[in-house]
């Protein structure tokens, strides 16, 4: 086996030394030759084995059903048998694969043809040789396509390289750090320049390939650059001239060194007596970077990644995917750009819509409109490879969480791609309320990412945002642990919205997490850049700290600062009973349910009292007067008043309500804020609520149902890609309870949708409550 790690020599221009020894006229394939004429092809691989070549390649550079038709197979084996026996032992022998010569995509051929073609001259070798080159590529799709019908059907060791012009870019606009960073990482076992021009003006090239890749590196310039004398192609630098500037190549680190065209026997000898001892390289610093095929992103600090290619809550991005409207979400991506944005998050998941086919219909279409880094946001393992195969740079997968089914499924690709990835600190658990909890997931994930050979510069952790108007603490627990994240070397990611779920003036509050998160080391963050420029307030920073009584202030300022006009909540007239729940005051709303108890029973104070003053909070609620914490906090409070009756119907004898709301979230579906939202408060309404919880099985529910019959069943999904479990979910409960009712809700859940499905919508918690009682009276 080829140890990629000593010193190798290449052997030199091949197609110039055939055309000249065997006298083909012009357009001749000179892979032909192999069959017309093995005598003269042997003749060149044995004078390049003899001057010091420890690799030649075989005459197969154009070997392809393109060129060749149904000769491919024939002239590929004897392209292999001519190189063995000019080896003779001495030599490896390396399979040339070049380019097609075709385009890929619009106008030229597709990536499956592309691909076809690439695996047809694999398999025609049947691992014959001793490695694989792939060489003089110019487009990076091209590149890719051919490497990955290389290592699916070859167990053989890869080398690749890509053909540079004078300014650093390939033909097709790649810059020699783009391609690194996205070859690196996709199991080559070097990588290389060749042709086009001289080894002078590739210096500088070899020096950047060296800062961009640990792997081991190649150089096979041409002799010079090419001029026109007297109607023939001559190059300016001889063979002298030639080894002189190879010599300082390999001084930078390069330790396996070739010729192209205009390159002979001579020029590699001259090269091979030289170049005798392994150079060192400067050490080697990982980088934590994305990209396109034209351009690199650094995260040396803080990156913008545009959130807005995403149909959650989006009703007119959720028509474009319905109607093919794909112009409509390219210019989502242009417009993030143009705002600033270093990166674009790319999800198309949408109930009754063709994930994968629209993933992949954006990703080539973004990648034509924009030069930003993509990050494939699906929890379909087959959507993100099938955009992975598409994506011609250094993808972020988004994600893998502690589950082991998704590390199964997902860092496998993130390997065999490249890939970077993000690592959601949740497990079969669901999402730890503890900072030790997350960062003990999110150390896993590192983890288990370094044993799959994931670099730690390629894994980023996300510490997951959740709303801090449903349980206070949440930001302090979400940049706790994004701080011991940032200890461990690894990178991190959040989605910075979710923050202000419920609340005024978002962007305000958006604003000032971001801000902290920052502080605290996050690496990309996942927001619509168009607000990245907007001064937070104190006000907003007093609120996600926690602080008492910051949730009220923020509350009163932005709606001083919206204009807003606050009116009395409860009036001085109004009953004890709907002043101390509409306050969230739960001693005094506990007293005053005592107090009434001494008079009127425990079902009419519920009916008379607890239920009017809920029935007002809805009312403030939906009016936008008050806000999902004050939501919560009266909810909380008439839990208080409900505890008093409670007892008190114990002692009497009396029972309690059996009106029974069976809740759930959808299997696959692990978040839970709304779901625990409807259950603060529906349970305050008198109704039965059995919680199983979130990311549950259809079994579970079914036999809930059973338990629990007759009664009203709630679904909860959060992720387009869930949305069919509900529809699962209702269908199985519905076999055998046919008049069930089903009441259905969650960021991505329409009414139309919910229709369709059979179930009914319910926007909040206020409207849950509604139907609720219609059902039950």
């Amino acid at each position: 086996m080829i140890d990629f790690s000593e010193r190798i020599i290449l052997d030199g221009a091949t197609g110039s030394l055939l055309a000249e020894r065997s006298g083909a006229p012009a357009g001749y394939r000179l892979e032909k030759l192999n069959i017309e004429n093995p005598d003269v092809v042997y003749s060149v691989h044995r004078d390049y084995v003899d001057a010091g070549s420890n690799v030649i390649y075989s005459n197969t550079f154009g070997a392809n059903a393109l060129k060749l038709g149904n000769q491919t197979e024939e002239i590929i084996s004897a392209a292999i048998e001519i190189a063995r026996k000019a080896a003779a032992g001495k030599a490896y022998v390396a399979l040339d694969v070049g380019p097609l010569g075709k385009l890929i995509g619009e106008g030229g051929i597709s990536f499956e043809e592309a691909y076809d073609n690439y695996a047809r001259v694999i398999k025609a070798a049947k691992d014959r040789t001793d490695l694989i080159v792939i060489e003089t590529m110019t487009d990076l799709a091209d590149a890719r396509i051919a490497l990955l019908a290389a290592k699916e059907n070859s167990s053989l060791p890869v080398m690749l390289s890509m053909s540079f012009e004078a300014g650093g870019r390939s033909a097709f606009g790649t810059d020699v750090e783009s391609f690194a960073r996205t070859v690196s990482g996709m199991g080559v076992s070097a990588i290389g320049i060749n042709c086009s021009l001289g080894p002078v003006e590739m210096l500088p090239m070899a020096e950047k390939l060296l800062a961009c890749t640990s792997l081991p590196v190649f150089i096979k310039p041409n002799a010079g650059m090419p001029r026109f004398v007297n109607g023939q192609t001559v190059y300016d630098i001889d063979k002298r001239q030639f080894c002189d500037a190879m010599n300082k190549i390999h001084t930078l680190g390069v330790n396996i060194l070739g010729g192209c065209c205009g390159t002979t026997p001579d020029y590699i000898r001259i090269m091979a007596e030289e170049v005798k001892e392994v150079a060192l390289r400067p050490a080697y610093r990982p980088v934590r970077a994305l990209c396109c095929s034209t351009s690199t992103v650094t995260a040396d600090g803080m990156k913008i990644v545009g959130e807005r290619i995403n149909p959650t809550g989006k009703k007119r991005f959720q028509q474009a995917l319905r109607e093919g409207d794909f112009d409509y979400i390219l210019a989502q991506g242009i417009e993030q750009a143009q705002s600033g944005a270093d990166i674009l998050d790319v999800n198309v998941g949408l109930n009754g819509t063709d994930e994968k086919g629209n993933m992949v219909k954006v990703v080539e279409g973004l990648q034509k409109v924009v030069s930003k880094p993509l990050v494939i946001d699906s929890s379909d393992p087959a959507v993100i490879e099938a955009a992975l195969r598409r994506y011609n740079g250094k993808a972020l997968i988004n994600s893998v969480n502690g589950k082991q089914s998704s590390i199964d499924s997902v860092l496998p690709l993130a390997k065999k791609y490249g890939a970077a990835v993000v690592c959601l600190a949740l497990d079969e658990n669901g999402i730890p309320d503890t900072i030790e909890g997350r960062v003990k997931i999110g150390k896993r994930l590192i983890s288990e990412c370094e044993k799959a050979g994931i670099a730690k510069e390629d894994v980023y952790v996300d510490t997951l945002t959740m709303a801090e108007s449903a349980q206070k603490g949440s930001a302090v627990c979400t940049l706790g642990a994004l701080k011991e994240i940032e200890k461990t070397g690894a990178g991190s990611i959040l989605g910075v919205s979710n923050i202000s779920f419920g609340m005024p003036h978002r962007e305000d509050i958006n604003a000032s997490f971001l801000e902290m998160a920052k502080d605290a080391g996050l690496v990309l963050c996942i927001i619509n850049p168009s607000l990245i420029n907007i001064k937070p307030s104190e006000y907003a920073r007093d609120f996600l700290l926690g602080k008492d009584g910051a949730t009220e202030k923020y509350i009163a300022y932005a709606a001083k600062t919206d204009s807003v006009k606050v009116e009395e909540l409860a009036s001085a007239d109004a009953p004890d009973m709907t002043r101390a729940i509409v306050g969230g005051m739960g001693t005094a709303a506990r007293e005053t349910a005592m107090r009434l108890l001494a008079e009127i029973q425990p079902l009419e104070v519920a009916a008379k009292h607890i239920i009017p003053a809920l029935d007002r909070v809805g009312e403030l609620y939906e009016s936008g007067k008050i806000f999902l914490p004050q939501l919560i906090a009266a909810a909380d409070s008439a839990k208080q008043a409900f505890a008093v009756l409670e007892e008190k119907m114990k002692e009497s004898g009396v029972k309690a309500s059996d009106k029974r709301f069976v809740l759930a979230t959808v299997k696959g579906d692990i978040h839970d804020i709304g779901k625990n939202i409807v259950k603060a408060v529906v349970s305050n309404y008198g109704f039965k609520v059995i919680d199983l919880g979130r990311d549950v099985d259809y079994k579970i529910v079914l036999d809930a149902v059973e338990k629990n019959y007759p009664c009203v069943l709630g679904l909860s999904a959060l992720m387009t890609t869930t949305a069919q479990n509900m529809a699962t979910t209702i269908e199985l409960v519905r076999e055998k309870y046919p008049d069930i009712d089903v009441l259905v809700g969650g960021a991505v859940i329409t009414p139309e949708y919910a229709q369709s499905i059979g179930g009914i919508y319910c926007k909040d918690a206020n409207a849950t409550v509604k139907e609720l009682k219609r059902i039950f009276e």
